[in-house]
Parts: C-alpha cells; structure tokens; sequence
C-alpha cells in the first residue's frame, strides 16, 4: 500500500509535468490575436502604479482617455500579470495600442505589434498557469467522481482544443480557466472554510467577469451548507461577511481605477460595458453569420456549437486573414490541435457532458451522506448558473467568449466518461447485480 500511495504521489506531478512542458513547447505555434496586442500595451500600468499610482485613478476628465477606458472595461489580472513578467524580464511594453481600423501594416509601423520576443514572454507568464490547471482540474474532479473522475478531467483539460488555442495566448482565457477550475474545487472541498473561497473566486472574476455567477454560488453555498444546518445564522452571516470582505478587497486591490472616486468609477465602468456590448452587436450583426444569438434558441445552438462542433477560431472577423492564414493553417495541421472537433467528437463529448449531469443530478437526489450532496448540488448549481447567465448576456457568439463554461463542460464529461467506463465488464470486476 505504501510503495502504490508513493507511486501515485510521483505519478500525478510527473504527467503534469510531461504534460504541460509539451502545451508550452507548441505556445509560439498559435496564431497571432490583436488583442494579445491589447493586454501587451495595457500591462504598462504594472510600471505606471509604482512610478505614479494616481495616474490609474479614475478621473472625470483623464489625461489618457485610452488607456482609462481600457481600465474600466477590461477586467485588470491578465495585463497586470503580463506587466511583472515584462518587468522581471526586461522586456517594455508596446508604444501603441492595435487599431483595428487600420491595416497590419500600419499597425507594424505604429508600434502596435509585439516582436517575437516580446510576444513570447507575454504568452509564457500566462501559460506558467496551465501546470495549476490541470492540478485544479484533478482535484475538482476528484471531488466529484472519485481519484479516476480527476484524472479523466486531466485528460480532457490537457487535450482539449479550445483551451490548446484560446489558453496559450496573450489574453484572458487561460487565467480564467485556471480560476474557474481553482473556483470549483474550493466551493466543492473547502467545507470548513468555505469563505475562503473568495480567493479563486476574485482571481477567475477579474480575469474575466463571465464568471461572476460563480460569486453568487459560493455566496449560497455558505448561506446552506449541507451538513451544518444547526449552526445560528448569525455565524453564517459573519462567514458570509469575511467572504465578501476578502473577495471585494481582492478586486478592490487589483482595480487602482476605483480607487479615488470608487461611486464614479465604478459607474463609468459599467456604462463603459455597456456600449462596447451594444456597439459590439451592432457590428456583428451587420454581417452575415451563421451564429447569430438573436433568440434563446439560436443562443442556445450558438453555444452548443462553439463549446462541442467548430473548428478551433484563431480569429473572430476577418480583417487580418492575408496576414495570418498560413499559420492558422499550419496549426491547424496538427490533428491534435483540433482533436474531436467534429460532429462525431463533439457528438460524443455532447453526450458524455449530458450522462454526466443526469448522473450527478440523480445522485444529488439519492440517499446519500450530506456533505457528498453538498457537493453535488453546489457543482450543478455553478453549471446552470453560468449557462445561464452565458445565454442571457452573450451578444455574439466569439468562441473565445464561451471559454468561461469549458471547465464545466470538461467536469461533467468526466463523469459521464467515468460512469460509462464504471458499467464495462473487466476480467475481475462485479457487474452491478452479480452476486459473490
């Protein structure tokens, strides 16, 4: 028994080990976004707040309405993390924002496009994170399904398309799906000290603020917590209180913009949101797409198509294909890039995620100890509560947009996978019903 637990204690670091050194050798093969260009340029701040904080704060009339514009939309943990690692390495950030009205040329000639260098480093400080990805993404599964549900949930992470392209860029993705997966095991394992929590919480929040909804579930979660429904209120409220103190605190420090007239900024902010979703509509249904979410149902199809069905999207309009085709092209040609991304794979996957829920749904509903239903229940609560909100605010149906739902998605896959593979008949193994 001792020499399997050292075993398994070596097993598990080796793959992530393996398994993450071969996501960053291919991190330089994956196409170029604008928006990489975005984060690069933004993440001067990290210099800006030790040269002169107050020129982060928010003021009515900004000395660079740019930049303070990019404050109050963008949430701050992807340009702020790629700022200190500018900073360890050396490298300065880019003079020029991309302008997206302008040609690649006129962008290169600006300044706004990262030399490979630059690129390099920004895209490595986010991929350093994918090693905790898949440890958060077993110890999540794990707490759902069992040791085998964790390792399955691994295998999905690491070989999963979307997050092969969207996590390996300059940009929100690949911290959010880290904090996501970091969010679910601490709202299904931190039973003591669920209030804790707010951490990974307010990390996947201000990476991207799509995962919201997930706050709100770890603010029911501490309101009822099965198994410790005789402890008084008022301790719960004390607990939900340190909870929102230490999550509001965590975003309060990450965001200097709120810091001098928190009312106005916070405001502006919202107002900021607001009309970049509506001028971000307007655009996108004044063309042709095949993915238009007008209705719920073609929200609903939208979704379902870019989590299971599409091709891995390097770009999201066409205005730099000349530029960057070919290497869409040649990343695209390694078939595990685009593993399962076919109306069969994604077929199947689609299902698998669908076996899953009706399994862990009927398990919720079952007699079992509580704090198993705990958990249950709190994960199917963070899946319909984000699958909602995704239908009800996703204006345009950008695959990197949907990014927030994959480690869902990947958790309930691995139960479905973990189930099936549960039911066949193995040399030595009990069928269900089979006597001794």
């Amino acid at each position: 028994m001792i020499r399997n637990f050292r075993l398994q204690t070596l097993f598990l670091p080796a793959f992530i080990g393996i398994a993450s050194l071969l996501y960053l050798y291919g991190i330089l093969s994956v196409p170029f976004h604008p928006d990489e260009s975005t984060q690069i340029y933004t993440s001067s701040d990290f210099e800006f707040f030790f040269q002169k904080p107050s020129s982060l704060f928010w003021q009515p009339i900004p000395a660079d309405e740019l930049r303070q514009h990019y404050r109050l939309l963008d949430p701050p943990l992807t340009h702020t993390w790629v700022g200190f690692a500018r900073w360890v390495t050396g490298q300065p950030a880019l003079p020029a924002d991309w302008d997206w009205s302008k040609s690649w040329a006129e962008n290169s000639a600006a300044g706004a496009l990262p030399d490979p260098g630059l690129l390099q480093t920004a895209r490595l400080a986010i991929g350093l994170f994918f090693p905790l990805t898949l440890f958060f993404a077993f110890r999540a599964g794990k707490a759902l399904g069992g040791e085998r549900t964790g390792w399955i949930a691994m295998l999905l992470t690491w070989s999963n398309a979307l997050i092969l392209l969207h996590t390996r860029r300059a940009m929100a993705e690949g911290l959010l799906v880290m904090g996501v997966f970091f969010s679910l095991w601490a709202l299904t394992s931190w039973k003591k000290h669920l209030w804790l929590s707010a951490i990974p919480l307010a990390l996947a929040f201000n990476a991207k603020y799509s995962a919201a909804p997930l706050a709100l579930v770890g603010m029911g979660a501490i309101l009822w917590n099965a198994g410790e429904n005789t402890m008084p209120w008022r301790q719960k409220l004390i607990r939900l209180a340190g909870f929102l103190a230490l999550f509001g605190g965590i975003t309060l420090l990450l965001n200097p913009f709120l810091w001098a007239h928190p009312y106005q900024a916070l405001t502006a902010a919202l107002q900021a949101r607001v009309d970049f979703m509506a001028a971000q509509s307007a655009d996108y249904f004044s063309t042709e797409t095949p993915l238009a979410p007008a209705t719920f149902l073609q929200s609903l199809l939208a979704m379902t198509a870019q989590l299971f069905f599409t091709p891995p999207a390097s770009a999201e309009v066409g205005n730099y294909l000349p530029q960057t085709q070919i290497f869409i092209d040649r990343y695209l040609a390694n078939p595990f890039n685009s593993l399962l991304r076919s109306f069969a794979g994604g077929g199947a996957l689609l299902g698998l995620m669908l076996l899953g829920l009706v399994s862990l749904g009927r398990s919720a509903v079952s007699k079992i100890a509580s704090d198993k239903k705990r958990t249950l229940v709190i994960f199917i609560g963070a899946f319909i509560a984000e699958f909602v909100f995704m239908l009800a605010t996703t204006n345009v149906a950008f695959q990197r947009y949907y990014m927030v739902l994959i480690p869902l998605v990947v958790l309930a896959s691995s139960v479905g996978i973990n189930n099936l593979a549960a039911k066949i008949p193995l040399p030595g193994r009990k069928t269900p019903g089979e006597g001794d």
